[in-house]
């Protein structure tokens, strides 16, 4: 089944915890993570037939399991690591190549890739202070989870310079 109806009354269930309000903190975390993911989806459509690919389907993955490990209601073993943290700095120190190294801050729009990329990244951001107000309520939240969504942040600022440099890898806006 696709639906309980427990949603209509403004209530939804975590992973081994309470029914809990749809405004709850820890529902905020979960939606801003899912937003995330679904923006890298759509960025990941436009650079299908690129290097920049297979990246950014391994972190939607990465983000299913954050999202996973935040809907836990009690706390096992971190799903996420340093080693998945690890691997976004190692993409980093490619691209940082690729790209020509760091020239600035850059706004968004060069390319339709780039700036969908750039999008995702605000709400990598905004899954992070979600993430942290989570913990400051009480909540469970993993250092390795803090460390990688703020590492994440800086993957998808460099994931989208690289795109933006590579124009031929990406539909560039006329």
């Amino acid at each position: 089944m696709f639906f309980t109806g427990r949603g209509d009354l403004g209530i939804t269930s975590v992973i081994g915890g309470p029914a809990l309000p749809k405004c709850n903190v820890r529902l905020e975390a979960l939606g801003a993570l899912d937003e995330a993911q679904s923006y890298l989806g759509l960025a990941r459509s436009l650079l299908l037939h690129t290097s920049f690919a297979e990246p950014i389907l391994r972190v939607q993955h990465d983000l299913t399991l954050l999202m996973t490990e935040c809907a836990m209601a009690s706390r096992g073993d971190p799903l996420i690591t340093d080693k998945h943290t690890a691997r976004l700095e190692k993409d980093m120190a490619l691209w940082k190549e690729s790209a020509g190294g760091f020239r600035g801050f850059t706004v968004s729009g060069d390319t339709i890739a780039g700036a969908h990329i750039h999008f995702a990244r605000t709400v990598i951001r905004r899954a992070e202070r979600r993430v942290v107000a989570l913990l400051q309520s009480g909540g469970q939240v993993s250092p390795e989870m803090l460390a990688y969504l703020n590492r994440l942040s800086s993957w998808a600022y460099m994931l989208a310079a690289a795109a933006a440099y590579k124009k031929t890898d990406c539909i560039t806006v006329a």
